[in-house]
């Protein structure tokens, strides 16, 4: 196996992930890990380095290339990455990661028994700041309910979903579908990546794997900002007007129907304490006891005090707002990611 981790200015990150990849409870000389530094201006490349040299584990780092015409950076480095593979399998994993010693062993069974193409799944989030847990609940549930995960696994159906913070390929599937120069300039490759396996016939699995790997994607309001805004309505399928005002009505009326609708009811029982105003009452009360209960589950299964349901709606009504700046800065050619523009 070769794993691969595309690595940009990431020295916050990249002691923690690839310290835990050296830790695997797998057999050293049947895997090497790849780091790509991609032009990073921290000390992410010092770093790496100081690593390998204290490590017996197949670790190497190479330097990123030049952006071709037309390529994004995430891309270009896994490309690069792939290119010096030596692997039956290729593992992309993303340096804003942590790997539980037993993820490679059960990564490789589960492809090995399922015979996939490409297995990717999404990592426990890890949540540090207030304003993490504040927001990302709360959008985190809003894509949510754009994703098809009945159809995700279903080789028959268009749906798609992967996550490209940890992508295992075999070799010949990956060279099959053209690598990442056939995603070259997707901005959510991961999607793509998923979407081009079932077009050619290959089989996608995706799963939520929490006890194999976590990740802590963004530590602070404007780096949520900036990186949901990169891709939001890509995420959630939203490329015209007509799509994102639609999605920004119906997050926001899922975000706060519940509560206006009881003031509303509340309002109008005071007035006239009528039997139909009393039922009113009742049903609005039910459903955002509801609500309430769907969000103390969202924040337990995140690992987050059960205070945080009660701000889990400032989060989707955030997510509706990512989606309109994502979409805003696609059409004027403004995406930046890390210093680079990606579109």
């Amino acid at each position: 196996m070769s794993i691969i981790i595309p690595a940009r200015n990431e020295e916050d990150n990249i002691e923690t992930s690839l310290s835990s990849l050296m830790k695997q409870n797998y057999p050293k000389d049947r895997f090497e890990i790849i780091v790509v530094d991609d032009f990073s201006t921290d000390s992410t490349r010092a770093i790496v380095d100081t690593l390998i040299d204290a490590s017996s584990v197949n670790v190497r780092c190479i330097s990123g290339k030049k952006l071709p015409p037309n390529w994004l950076g995430k891309s270009n480095a896994c490309m690069v990455g792939s290119q010096q593979a030596t692997g039956e399998y290729l593992y992309f994993i993303d340096a804003d990661t942590k790997s539980e010693p037993l993820m490679l062993q059960s990564v490789i069974n589960f492809a090995s028994r399922h015979k996939t193409d490409l297995l990717s799944f999404n990592p426990r989030q890890a949540f540090t700041s207030t304003v993490e847990k504040i927001t990302l609940p709360g959008i985190f549930l809003s894509i949510a309910s754009y994703m098809n995960f009945k159809n995700a696994n279903d080789k028959s159906k268009a749906d798609a979903i992967a996550n490209g913070q940890a992508m295992l390929f075999t070799r010949k599937s990956y060279d099959a579908v053209g690598g990442h120069t056939a995603v070259a300039s997707e901005i959510s490759e991961d999607i793509a990546f998923a979407k081009l396996m079932k077009i050619c016939g290959l089989k996608a699995f995706w799963a939520f794997a929490d006890e194999l790997m976590s990740t802590h994607m963004y530590s602070d309001f404007g780096s949520i900002w900036a990186g949901f805004s990169k891709n939001m309505n890509l995420i959630v399928n939203c490329q015209s007007r007509f799509q994102v005002l639609g999605a920004f009505i119906k997050t926001n009326i899922v975000a706060w129907a519940a509560p206006v609708m009881l003031l509303v009811s509340t309002h109008y029982f005071i007035g006239d304490p009528s039997s139909f105003n009393a039922y009113s009452l009742a049903i609005n009360a039910l459903m955002l006891f509801a609500s309430i209960v769907t969000y103390l589950i969202l924040v337990k299964e995140l690992f987050i005090p059960a205070r945080y349901a009660l701000t889990v709606p400032l989060g989707i009504s955030l997510q509706s707002l990512l989606i309109l700046n994502s979409y805003r800065l696609s059409k004027n050619n403004k995406i930046s990611w890390k210093g680079r523009a990606l579109s």
